[in-house]
């Protein structure tokens, strides 16, 4: 089973999204949560904290688990997404590293609404998350 990570950076009713670059595989040009996969071995709060860290060069020090989902093609269910809100956090202002994304913003739940997302759940976890 592959277990993938997700973030969700909550700072003033906005969340923090990160487009995957051009030449992704999965949802390429599509607007993702900063995370990835979960190394053998490596348990899912490290993994997280690792991703966020090698992404954006931010570091959660609070973690909330808000849902674990699944895309709509996995009918065995065999790569979850665990999804965590992170709402405080080290690293001041987050930036891109890397090159699995191409850029990065903050997103308030209306202009979420109008966006291309990597996953078909995320939608109503953000508004969620965003208080909704």
């Amino acid at each position: 089973m592959a277990n993938i990570v997700c973030a969700a950076f909550i700072e003033n009713d906005k969340v923090l999204l990160v487009r995957r670059a051009p030449h992704r595989k999965w949802s390429p040009e599509r607007w993702d949560r900063v995370g990835g996969h979960v190394d053998k071995g490596e348990r899912l709060d490290v993994a997280i904290v690792r991703e966020c860290q090698e992404e954006v060069g931010l570091t959660p020090l609070v973690l909330e688990h808000v849902a674990t989902l699944y895309e709509d093609s996995d009918l065995k269910l065999k790569a979850p997404f665990h999804v965590y809100a992170v709402r405080h956090w080290q690293g001041g202002t987050p930036s891109l590293l890397g090159t699995e994304h191409s850029e990065l913003g903050w997103f308030s739940r209306g202009e979420v609404a109008e966006i291309d997302l990597a996953l078909s759940g995320y939608r109503r976890l953000i508004n969620q998350m965003l208080g909704t």
